[in-house]
């Protein structure tokens, strides 16, 4: 029971600051739970039936949730090394930020997220009037990123302001900028 206690709690913690290493800790004195949970379960069943053949079959399902754990954890840890976009929940949450500040006069392309181990990084581009002050642009990229990072916690978040009415801003949308027309001196 107390290590039950200690895996909740190890669980809660790894969720709380997206660490794989403390998930890890808390699954392992999970699978230490069920397997405990398994002797006295396998033990109890063949002292009430009589049949020692149920003794091996509970050891096989605590032995396959162990498996099915460890494979569990192994593929998050491999997502993470390999920067996985952010999840379908934490997407949703920033599409609907950039959705409350678009208007007529401000747009958002080019999002793009990532997942890093512990860290979330969100990249995306803010369109505003050309005659808006840098002082202005630079304000509201302010006020999205806080919002931002108020629905994805910790998150790294980056802004690049461009002009509404410059073409190039829209040819910037991809990873690959070999599309953008030569600059052509300032507008």
């Amino acid at each position: 029971l107390v290590n039950l206690g200690v895996a909740l709690v190890l669980l809660r913690a790894g969720k709380a600051e997206r660490s794989i290493t403390l998930e890890a800790d808390g699954r392992h004195l999970l699978t230490d739970v069920w397997t405990s949970a398994g002797v006295l379960v396998g033990v109890g069943l063949v002292a009430l039936t009589g049949w020692e053949s149920l003794d091996p079959v509970v050891a096989l399902l605590v032995g396959v949730n162990i498996l099915w754990t460890g494979f569990g954890l192994l593929r998050r840890s491999a997502s993470g090394l390999m920067d996985a976009s952010l999840d379908e929940a934490e997407l949703s949450a920033i599409s609907a930020i950039l959705a409350t500040h678009e208007a007529i006069d401000v747009q958002f392309h080019a999002l793009r997220t990532r997942q890093a181990g512990r860290r979330s990084f969100v990249s995306f581009h803010l369109l505003v009037p050309g005659a808006w002050t840098v002082q202005r642009g630079h304000d509201l990229a302010e006020i999205v990123e806080e919002e931002i990072r108020q629905k994805v916690p910790g998150a790294m978040v980056f802004v690049h302001v461009e002009p509404l009415e410059d073409p190039r801003s829209f040819a910037d949308e991809d990873l690959d900028r070999l599309r953008t027309p030569p600059h052509q001196g300032p507008t």
